[in-house]
């Protein structure tokens, strides 16, 4: 085999691996969505001011209901490792924020948990409560879905880094599922400490 067309097949190889590796195996690219991207924005100093106010609530005692929560949930869950702990987190958000069928408004990390939410709720109460657990920014992300079911509603949901895989953290579901796994779900959008990008 001639050298060119192997370092063509090891660098084609390589890609597609990277691209497994990837959330629910796919490509994503920088957005171009101002909204969305503003969005994220104040989001992420919201989460900043919340990860401040539960460090703060870890050294001294606190009036903030919702922080010591967030504490009383990430403590439970240390009791665990690996998988078993960031199921626990699911679990445990999932039946800590009351659900309602009202479109509920982005909302910070501790407000989400002070009050009904969706989808939204959820998501970024555990993307915070994974942080206070110790998960590295780079190995966390929100995840904005499509259901691949009719009515095809949009969807937000926490992906979590195992290894090599990315785990879907869902207040649908208890369960820990495989973002490659799965085909309910078409990935729209991923938002993380390097900003939003949306999948190709």
């Amino acid at each position: 085999m001639k050298p060119a067309i192997l370092a063509f097949m090891v660098a084609a190889l390589a890609a597609v691996q990277a691209s497994a590796m990837e959330p629910f195996g796919r490509d994503a690219v920088p957005s171009k969505s101002d909204g969305l991207i503003a969005t994220w924005r104040g989001l992420q100093q919201q989460v900043s001011a919340d990860e401040d106010e539960i460090r703060q609530c870890r050294e001294q005692p606190c009036d903030s209901a919702a922080a010591r929560r967030v504490i009383s949930i990430v403590d439970e869950a240390r009791r665990f490792g690996g998988r078993q702990m960031i199921g626990h987190l699911n679990r445990s958000i999932n039946s800590a924020i009351p659900a309602t069928r009202a479109n509920v408004p982005w909302l910070s990390p501790l407000a989400a948990l002070d009050r009904a939410g969706d989808c939204k709720s959820y998501a970024i109460a555990k993307y915070l409560a994974l942080a206070d657990a110790g998960i590295a920014a780079r190995d966390r992300k929100l995840v904005m879905l499509q259901l691949t079911t009719p009515p095809g509603e949009l969807h937000l949901a926490v992906l979590v880094r195992d290894g090599q895989h990315w785990l879907i953290l869902d207040n649908r579901t208890l369960t820990l599922v495989d973002s490659t796994a799965t085909r309910q779900y078409a990935p729209l959008h991923e938002f993380d400490e390097d900003g939003v990008r949306d999948f190709r």
